[in-house]
């Protein structure tokens, strides 16, 4: 049941394709145009700030490296071998969640998502991860009506919130502005984390073999919406958990030798005494000293062996926990966590990277960039949609059976652009360039 996809076809290269189901799903992930697109997409900074950092692409690549040591690790120091045969996933399946976990986000970023969900505010909303479930069944046509057709397992693997956007919006919608032209206020419409209202078909057929009570148990809220505040959804499943750790400690490792490459974090930035602190209750405190010199050091030799001892350390500190024992099935009753003492160094981590480089003032501004360009793209597009649209979104405008379906391809459209193609054709309508992050003034 887990191997099977919803076109039914288990075998479409005949009978003597050697692959097992897992492995196809992963031929298909790396031939996939949008994953491609994913090497001019930003990750933290901008796809012209130079070639040695980040993009949406080797970020994933790097997530699933370390999906994949986590797993391993799990085999050899985990006791339990009876509970993990039949639960972890082999390398192709938790490879193919970590490269797709980031599929679904537009261009810019973070700026890119929240301009997206205010102008899809009336129409069912944007959010990068639904986006990512949308892309892989539905836009990315490789194998028809179907998407990418990946296996059943695969795709709850990616679905990191399993609730569906009504459930968990805000109660209330900020105010609206009378022109795009006019400032987002990026908190206002930060959007809720869930699936697309109209991807509740493709969710019934991948939770089908879970009993009642466990869909029931799975799609509950750890926080109801409120007046302003969304909801947020309770669990995600035991590959998503991989994905997730992977993708965590990827951010908080990887993208800071980004940052210290970039000289946007100095070691005044992070050698604090709450670092040090941390550190102490790790493995890595004999080697404090040289650890902070290392990182900052001129020889990239010496930051690179550091920064592979720190992602080493977070692998090793991986352990099985169980999310709740009224679960009958163990790919929901159990989670990938990290140790305490490995995650609060892990946070301390990530938010020295969001304090120095995502909130700073070059960031914020090339966010703010984008996030003009896919606005005024959303509006020209949506208002001149048989001019606009390529030939095949043309189509699909035309055959929208509501407002909200046509106006959903307009926004798989736009979300489906990397940074390059976005700018070269608000270029073309408008003739602005916004693609400067951090020149000096």
């Amino acid at each position: 049941m887990w191997t099977h996809r919803r076109s039914g076809l288990t075998n479409q290269r005949g009978v003597e394709d050697h692959r097992d189901p897992y492995e196809r799903d992963r031929t298909r992930v790396i031939h996939c145009p949008a994953f491609r697109r994913l090497q001019r997409k930003t990750q933290i900074l901008g796809t012209d700030e130079g070639d040695f950092h980040r993009t949406r692409l080797t970020h994933s690549l790097e997530v699933d490296s370390i999906g994949r040591s986590i797993v391993r690790n799990l085999l050899m120091s985990q006791n339990q071998q009876g509970l993990l045969a039949s639960l972890l996933p082999n390398d192709d399946l938790v490879s193919v969640i970590c490269l797709l976990h980031d599929i679904g986000h537009p261009p810019f970023g973070h700026g890119g998502e929240v301009a997206l969900n205010y102008m899809m505010r009336d129409y069912g909303g944007f959010e990068g991860n639904g986006q990512t479930l949308r892309l892989l069944t539905k836009v990315e046509n490789s194998y028809g009506a179907y998407g990418l057709d990946l296996t059943r397992r695969a795709l709850i693997g990616i679905l990191k919130y399993p609730v569906n956007r009504s459930s968990v919006v805000a109660l209330e919608q900020p105010p609206i502005h009378d022109s795009i032209h006019k400032t987002i206020k990026v908190n206002d419409w930060l959007p809720p984390k869930a699936y697309f209202d109209c991807e509740q078909p493709e969710i019934e057929w991948l939770l089908q073999p879970f009993t009642d009570n466990d869909k029931a148990l799975f799609q509950s809220l750890a926080k109801a919406p409120q007046a302003t505040q969304a909801g947020k959804s309770a669990y995600h499943s035991f590959d998503c958990s991989i994905m997730d750790t992977a993708d965590d400690i990827a951010y908080g490792v990887h993208d800071l030798e980004d940052a210290i490459h970039l000289r946007l974090i100095s070691p005044g930035h992070l050698d604090t005494p709450k670092f040090r602190s941390l550190l102490a209750n790790t493995t890595l405190a004999q080697e404090q000293d040289q650890l902070i010199d290392s990182l900052f050091s001129d020889e990239l030799c010496l930051r690179k062996q550091t920064i592979g001892l720190m992602v080493n350390y977070f692998i090793t500190s991986t352990q099985i926990s169980t999310t709740n024992e009224s679960f009958e099935n163990t790919l929901l009753k159990y989670n990938i966590i990290l140790t305490p003492e490995a995650d609060a160094l892990l946070h301390y981590l990530k938010d020295c990277i969001f304090q120095n480089v995502i909130d700073s003032q070059e960031a914020r501004t090339f966010e703010y960039g984008g996030q003009t360009v896919v606005l005024r793209l959303f509006d020209a597009i949506s208002s001149n949609p048989a001019s606009l649209l390529d030939n095949k979104n043309r189509e699909l405008f035309k055959k929208a059976e509501d407002e909200n379906a046509a106006y959903r391809v307009v926004c798989d459209y736009i979300a489906n652009m990397t940074d390059e193609y976005a700018y070269r054709m608000h270029e073309r309508l408008f003739g602005f360039n916004t693609r400067t992050i951090f020149e000096r003034l």
